[in-house]
């Protein structure tokens, strides 16, 4: 993978994975969002960049299933208010997260959505992904 990802691809993914995992597996959001961690955890933990529009990514398709799990819930104002990525990415990419960043405050502040409570294991698991190294 070069220093550039493409933005775009990593939030078409999301949406697709959450797409066969909700629509085709009957996943719930907390389960869909685990999977795309553990399956794309190389990618996801890639740089800061990465790793936080993987987050608003997730939580976003999360918010339009109308619940999200706590172990995304739960952190996501360090990724909505993380700016460690500003040199990861070229300027365009950098502009379309803080779209999403924006949109995923806006849905954030609608409260129409239930918040998942995960176990402790699940928590520990997607803690663990999430300190991975590529």
């Amino acid at each position: 993978m070069n220093n550039n990802v493409d933005y775009q691809r990593i939030k078409g993914s999301i949406i697709y994975s959450f797409e066969e995992y909700v629509e085709e597996d009957g996943f719930t959001a907390s389960q869909s969002a685990a999977k795309v961690f553990e399956e794309d955890w190389r990618e996801l933990n890639y740089n800061a960049f990465t790793k936080t529009a993987y987050y608003i990514c997730i939580a976003i398709e999360c918010f339009r299933l109308k619940e999200i799990p706590d172990f995304i819930y739960d952190k996501l104002d360090v990724y909505i208010n993380s700016n460690e990525f500003k040199n990861d990415n070229n300027k365009e990419d950098i502009q379309q997260l803080f779209q999403d960043i924006n949109k995923c405050i806006q849905l954030m502040g609608r409260k129409d959505y239930k918040i998942m409570e995960s176990s402790f294991g699940a928590k520990s698991r997607i803690e663990y992904i999430l300190s991975l190294k590529p």
